[in-house]
This record gives structure tokens, C-alpha cells and sequence, in this order.
């Protein structure tokens, strides 16, 4: 096998891994540029017609769509963990599988397969535990501009 540097051991999990990965990261770019987009939109929205009896339900229909975006995140964040372990547990069986052919213990036979399971595993935390920080973050964020539009019904925003 040509020596293709970090490339070297990348399988179709790891893969699957990047995707998400990118996916992630575009929906994370996403929700926070129309955030402030949105809080603007509702401003304008609660100025114009400012009825409190239907405020909540107005602001549930602008927010829950970001919501189901938000939801997205955390769950491609679980799947990319999932990945990274069937990666490790690909990766080791075939570690012992090339044990097996080899007919003998070696660590060059042993080797291939472990690195396989170390870079799935590897892969699979790097794209989950950001993910997972940025959707607890643009959740509060998410939840600071609901709070702050229902209490615009108190406080009228200027």
C-alpha cells in the first residue's frame, strides 16, 4: 500500500465520520448566522403587532425550526461517536484476522488493524466532542433570545 501520510488507514467509517464532521460544522455555521438574523426579524415582528395572547406561538414558530436544526447536531454528534466504536471494533478484529493468516504472533501483521481502530476511534471523538460544545452553545444562545422575546411582552424592546 502506497504511504499516503494521515490518509493512510482511512476507511469507509472514517469517512462516514468526516461527513459528519462537515455536516456539523455547516449547520453550526448556519444556526449562528441567523440567529441574530432571526432576533431581528422577531423585533420587528412584536413591534408591528405586539398581541400577547399569540406572541408564544409566534415565537414557537420561528424558533422551532432552528430547533430541529440545533437537534441534528447532538444527534450526528452520537453517531459519529457510534462510528468511531464500530471503526475500533473493525479495526481490532482486523488486527486479529491478519494475526490469523500470518500463522504467527507478529507486530507488523498486528499493526495494520490497530491503527485502523486508533484512527476511527480518533476521528470519531474529534467530531463528536466539538459538536457536542457547539450545540450546547448555540442552544443557550437559542434559549437567551426565547427568553428575551418573551419578556419583550414586560419590557417592550426600543
Amino acid at each position: 500500500m502506497k504511504d499516503l501520510g494521515f490518509l493512510q488507514g482511512l476507511d469507509w467509517v472514517s469517512s462516514l465520520i468526516i461527513l459528519l464532521s462537515v455536516w456539523n460544522l455547516g449547520t453550526f455555521i448556519h444556526v449562528w448566522s441567523i440567529l441574530p438574523k432571526r432576533k431581528e426579524s422577531l423585533k420587528q415582528n412584536f413591534l408591528t403587532e405586539n398581541n400577547p395572547s399569540i406572541w408564544e406561538e409566534k415565537l414557537s414558530e420561528v424558533l422551532f425550526p432552528i430547533e430541529t436544526k440545533l437537534s441534528w447536531m447532538k444527534h450526528l454528534a452520537g453517531i459519529s461517536t457510534m462510528l468511531g466504536l464500530l471503526g475500533t471494533v473493525l479495526g481490532i478484529s482486523e488486527a486479529f484476522s491478519s494475526l490469523q493468516e500470518a500463522g504467527t504472533v507478529s507486530l507488523d501483521a498486528f499493526a495494520g488493524g490497530i491503527k485502523l481502530a486508533l484512527v476511527t476511534t480518533i476521528l470519531g471523538l474529534f467530531v463528536a466532542i466539538p459538536s457536542l460544545f457547539g450545540f450546547q452553545f448555540l442552544k443557550h444562545r437559542l434559549l437567551d433570545l426565547e427568553r428575551e422575546a418573551l419578556s419583550w411582552l414586560k419590557i417592550p424592546p426600543r
